[in-house]
This record gives structure tokens, C-alpha cells and sequence, in this order.
């Protein structure tokens, strides 16, 4: 019975926002909530006494219904969403630049730069590390393994990162040989 009075004073106290939204004018709200002309007047002409006794009635006047279908999108996109955070909190783990975190994932300097020192992630000054030409190899045997032709896919990233790891090289040191295969010819498989 708790649990019911409860949930009768929360959806009772939106009821008061909706009268609160009446009287600042927001009407558009208040139909879209299924309220009809009649019933806004009436709500309107609520009095202070009034607004206490339905917030704090056990009875609701308003019922609630789950969006199967919304909820399926949002948790799906909640999970996508969380994807993209591990992968840029990886790239970035790995020694990613600015340039790789806009290109990939729309991130300004200034956002890169706060993700970098919560994560406590120095930048070296200068230019980047260039891979030696045994790393060159090494980076060619993966990708060409991983059959990945769009580097700018979450996929060709994905295998970018792990050579990263696999090799313990920077990130964008990786993704600079591979743009550079690209720019020259697609990357095919080698027979």
C-alpha cells in the first residue's frame, strides 16, 4: 500500500506541474498529456487548498505505460553510447591525438585535453613516434588478417587499437601507417 500511495503523490505531484505549466502558459504540454479544454479551465481555477489535496491524495488520476519499443531503442543506444565512451577512453589509453579523437569521434581539443587529465594521460611535446619498418610489417600482416578495407569504420579502428596493443605502439603512430596505405592504393589482400 506504500508503494501505491506513493506513486499516487508522484503522479498527483505532476499533475501540479501540469497546473503550474497551465498558468505559465504551457499549454502545448499539458495536450499532449491527452487533457482536454474542460479539464485545463479546471485545473486553471484550482485554488492553493485544491493543488494540496490532489498532491497528497491516495488516489492517482494519472496512469503510466512502458514504451516497449522506446525503451528497446534507448537501451540499445545506451549501449552504443557506451561503446564509443570504452573506445575513445581506449584510443585515448593508447596514445591517440587530436586529430585521430575528431576524426573518429567528433571530439574538440578542448574535450580530448579534460579526458585526458581525468584519465591522468600525459602528451609528450613534438612530434609523434614513427613505426620502425619491422612494426611497418607487423601492422601490415595484421590488417591485411583482419580483411578490414574502411579504416574509418568502428572495425578498422577496433583492429587498429589492438595492433597498438600488440605491438605496444602509439595509436596514431598505427593509424598514420595505415592512412598511408590507403592514400597510395586501397589496401588489398595480399595472394
Amino acid at each position: 500500500m506504500a508503494n501505491t500511495n506513493s506513486l499516487s503523490q508522484t503522479t498527483n505531484s505532476l499533475l501540479t506541474q501540469l497546473v503550474m505549466d497551465l498558468k505559465s502558459g504551457y499549454i502545448r504540454r499539458c495536450e499532449s498529456l491527452g487533457l482536454q479544454p474542460k479539464e485545463m479551465k479546471m485545473l486553471q481555477s484550482l485554488t492553493i487548498e485544491d493543488l494540496h489535496y490532489l498532491a497528497n491524495s491516495e488516489v492517482s488520476v494519472l496512469s503510466f505505460q512502458i514504451n516497449h519499443e522506446n525503451l528497446m531503442r534507448m537501451l540499445q543506444q545506451a549501449r552504443t553510447e557506451q561503446k564509443r565512451l570504452q573506445r575513445i577512453d581506449r584510443a585515448l589509453a593508447f596514445g591517440g591525438s587530436i586529430e585521430l579523437l575528431q576524426h573518429y569521434f567528433g571530439l574538440s581539443s578542448v574535450e580530448v585535453a579534460a579526458r585526458r587529465r581525468i584519465a591522468g594521460i600525459g602528451v609528450r611535446p613534438g612530434r609523434g613516434i614513427v613505426l620502425t619498418d619491422e612494426d611497418n610489417a607487423t601492422l601490415w600482416r595484421i590488417w591485411q588478417k583482419a580483411e578490414i578495407y574502411n579504416i574509418d569504420s568502428a572495425d578498422g579502428l577496433d583492429v587498429m587499437l589492438l595492433a597498438a596493443e600488440q605491438m605496444d605502439a602509439s595509436l596514431t603512430a598505427v593509424w598514420h601507417a595505415v592512412r598511408g596505405w590507403h592514400q597510395v592504393q586501397p589496401v588489398r589482400k595480399m595472394a
